[in-house]
């Protein structure tokens, strides 16, 4: 258990990183929500959304219940424009590799990616491996090269359902299987709700406004703070209800299609999130071929841009 000291000095060390966008208390205790934006570099919009919500909570402190933390990710790739410096910082929360981060000295890690998942630990361990008991959201913001439909990547848990199915956004389940690695997981690991929010196309204003609106209806559904305390909530509401109405509540991953080195992968021009496919449509090109659908269902995330190897995924109905 920490001394008082101790618990001071972390309490110090968050309030300076670089990585903390805001940090607001609230006057009455419940739940944590952490809001992480830019942990791919070239993705930056959600950062903006996580910067309104905190300029709109700002004032509210004596109404809310609980805490809301907005972190940026990886600034050094944001700084760069691109999605990571030498390795994706979204494959490498495996509980080996972080724990290997945490005994590593700064100048001895292997790269740029795995220092700032460092400095962020500092951040989020005090908080994600602390022993409160007060419920812990977390919410990483995403956006995509693709265009088409946001969606919201969870497992399949009945409290985080619960939470999210307030959003009526899209569920994706059984991805974060495929995406051995990530942010959540390490979220999920520590016994907490962890999710990841796809917003819209990179660095469209559309995708700033998802991000908030979600955002806002999120601090509601958690009982962070009244609707009726946030200005603007209703027409945030109704604003993404409108956007998701045309899409599948609950879908299940099928299949990814994996980029190899030197596959020289070339996806289709003009597919979208949620676009049907049948088996043995044609969605891809690389240097042996065609690549075809293998399955019924919708083509989701495909890829629109130079760094990743998540080529695309296939989804379908669950319900």
């Amino acid at each position: 258990m920490d001394t008082a000291s101790e618990t001071e000095a972390k309490s110090d060390l968050i309030k300076t990183s670089p990585h903390i966008l805001g940090d607001i208390k609230g006057a009455n205790p419940g739940p944590t929500i952490i809001a992480m934006g830019g942990i791919h570099g070239n993705e930056a919009t959600s950062i903006s959304a996580i910067r309104r919500a905190l300029e709109l909570l700002a004032p509210l402190q004596t109404e809310m219940k609980g805490r809301f933390v907005g972190i940026q990710g990886n600034i050094s790739a944001l700084k760069k424009g691109m999605r990571f410096n030498t390795e994706d910082m979204n494959r490498l929360w495996v509980a080996s590799i972080l724990d290997k981060i945490r005994r590593t000295s700064t100048e001895n890690l292997s790269s740029l990616d795995r220092v700032e998942i460092k400095e962020l630990l500092k951040v989020l361990d005090p908080i994600v491996q602390s022993e409160s008991g007060e419920e812990i959201i977390f919410i990483d913001l995403h956006t995509f090269s693709g265009k088409g439909g946001m969606f919201c990547i969870t497992p399949r848990k009945e409290r985080n359902i619960e939470v999210l199915s307030q959003l009526k956004i899209p569920l994706i389940f059984g991805i974060e299987q495929a995406l051995q690695g990530t942010s959540m997981e390490y979220v999920d690991d520590a016994g907490h709700i962890g999710f990841a929010f796809e917003t819209g196309t990179h660095g469209t204003k559309v995708a700033e406004d998802n991000a908030y609106a979600g955002l806002l209806i999120l601090l509601v559904s958690s009982g962070l703070i009244s609707a009726k305390k946030l200005q603007g909530f209703d027409q945030y509401y109704d604003y993404l209800m409108g956007k998701v109405e045309q899409y599948p509540h609950k879908v299940e991953y099928v299949y990814k299609h994996i980029i190899e080195e030197e596959d020289n992968f070339v996806m289709l021009a003009g597919f979208k999130n949620f676009d049907s496919i049948k088996k043995g449509d044609l969605l891809a090109n690389d240097r042996n071929g065609e690549i075809r659908s293998l399955s019924d269902g919708y083509v989701l995330m495909p890829l629109y841009q130079k760094q990743g190897n998540d080529g695309f995924f296939i989804v379908r109905d669950c319900e």
